[in-house]
């Protein structure tokens, strides 16, 4: 019998080794493709729950019977990979959930472990034929959804939103004009116009309010205006007399008003006179 400690070793064929080698290769791949999984996954989330933040929106009159609405949001990328080609959307309902506006910036990259602020800017059309007018006279709450898609760690689409409440003050709130009865004066008749309002929005009201009497059906019979300064938090109220045509009654008109500063107009609610 021979010994088989004395039989030379014998090397395995080269193809077996290479499947040998192939398979220790797949196992390292497969694990960290584990690994790139579970993180990427567990940072997707981190990322989902930090959300966005809304910095300070500040308003003003645009052109076209609109308000421009422009603000910061922040954004947080907590997880160990970029997120590339995000695009923000934001949309705004009244309190009635009926739909003003929107608007959208982007997209951008977060790197890994930044802080992002997005400047974005929309539009809501505060014209007298839309849902939007009553913004000018009526303090409200506001309905805003911020979402964004994005592509995570390369390869993933995650998608963000919040929604929330803001509170939205009236620029010309509680609006009241009221017409006097017609005295004599100015070589015919003028009637006494009085406006009063309060400006709970953000910016001033500086510019001037201008006004027609208009009869239904006919033309204007007296127009006026007042000049404005009225910032944030501040009252206004101020009388002033109107000519008005020969023979023109204000009973049942409409008086139609115009906000006018900064180089855009924007139409006021009309009132009717009792």
């Amino acid at each position: 019998m021979s010994n088989p400690l004395g039989q030379p070793y014998r090397r395995p064929p080269g193809l077996y080794r290479l499947a040998r080698a192939f398979r220790r290769v797949s196992l390292v791949v497969f694990v960290l493709i584990i690994l790139f999984l579970a993180s990427a996954i567990y940072s997707a989330v981190e990322v989902v729950r930090s959300g966005p933040s809304t910095g300070g929106f500040g308003a003003t009159f645009a052109a076209n019977d609109t308000v421009a609405v422009s603000g910061i949001l922040n954004f947080s990328n907590p997880g160990f990979y970029p997120i590339s080609g995000f695009a923000v959307h934001i949309r705004v309902l009244n309190q009635s959930q009926v739909y003003l506006g929107e608007g959208s910036a982007g997209p951008v990259t977060l790197a890994s472990g930044s802080n992002q602020p997005i400047t974005i800017t929309f539009y809501l059309p505060v014209g007298s034929s839309g849902p939007g007018a009553s913004l000018l006279t009526q303090d409200q709450t506001l309905n805003v959804s911020v979402w964004g898609n994005a592509t995570y760690a390369y390869l993933f689409p995650i998608s963000i939103a919040v929604e929330t409440n803001k509170s939205w003050g009236a620029p010309f709130a509680d609006l009241a004009i009221s017409v006097g009865t017609p005295v004599p004066g100015m070589g015919g008749a003028v009637v006494p116009v009085t406006v009063q309002f309060q400006n709970h929005a953000k910016f001033a009201d500086s510019g001037e309010l201008t006004f027609a009497i208009v009869p239904t059906g006919g033309p204007s019979c007296g127009s006026g205006s007042f000049d404005l300064d009225v910032g944030p938090g501040q009252q206004f109220g101020q009388t002033t007399n109107v000519p008005i045509s020969m023979g023109c009654s204000p009973s049942g008109a409409q008086l139609e008003a115009e906000y006018v500063g900064n180089g855009v107009t924007i139409p006021l609610p009309p009132e009717r006179i009792p």
